[in-house]
């Protein structure tokens, strides 16, 4: 079935405003008010986004492909095992069966939103480049330093100038929409 959210990108725009926004406008604490229910790890088992696989993907501690199948099946992109018939060979199939309708446009098939080539020539990086920086620009303003505060009390001190590469910055910014996915879209 496919779902007929209507957002701009992947989360933003959706006319109405998220839960923290609106208790902000209530005068309540924000911070304790999100738009989507608190995950039920005795029914669903242990949160596939937790705080802890947040700090993962910053750490570097889950592969590209980990992180990207995570942003993948958040955006609705749904993973189908077939059999390839000349190699025999078990393969994955992605397919847009619940994605948002706008990121699903331009994006029929799952984008690489982290570089898993680790191959900057532009011309290689400029499809992985733009699917992340319209992962990031989905994000509403006040879910933009999530990640931040979230994973600071898990000891995480966020990245350091020197040495900071594209493949890091993607991985915070895949995480903090991960983030911003879990409070409020799921």
């Amino acid at each position: 079935a496919v779902r007929t959210r209507s957002v701009r990108g992947a989360g933003a725009g959706t006319g109405r405003r998220s839960g923290r926004a609106c208790a902000a406008a209530e005068g309540e604490d924000a911070s304790a008010s999100w738009g989507a229910e608190p995950w039920d790890e005795e029914k669903n088992g242990p949160d596939p986004i937790g705080d802890d696989v947040l700090l993962s993907i910053v750490r570097s501690e889950l592969s590209d492909e980990q992180v990207n199948k995570l942003v993948w099946n958040a955006l609705g992109y749904r993973c189908k095992v077939e059999l390839d018939a000349e190699t025999l060979t078990a393969v994955e199939v992605w397919t847009p069966d619940e994605v948002f309708p706008n990121w699903a446009n331009t994006y029929p098939t799952p984008p690489d939103v982290l570089g898993v080539t680790r191959k900057y020539d532009p011309k290689i990086d400029a499809p992985v480049k733009a699917a992340c920086a319209a992962l990031t620009r989905s994000v509403p303003e006040e879910h933009k330093q999530g990640i931040k505060t979230t994973l600071t009390p898990l000891g995480w001190k966020g990245f350091k100038m020197d040495g900071l590469t594209p493949n890091m910055t993607r991985r915070a910014q895949a995480a903090n929409w991960l983030l911003f996915y879990r409070r409020e879209l799921r």
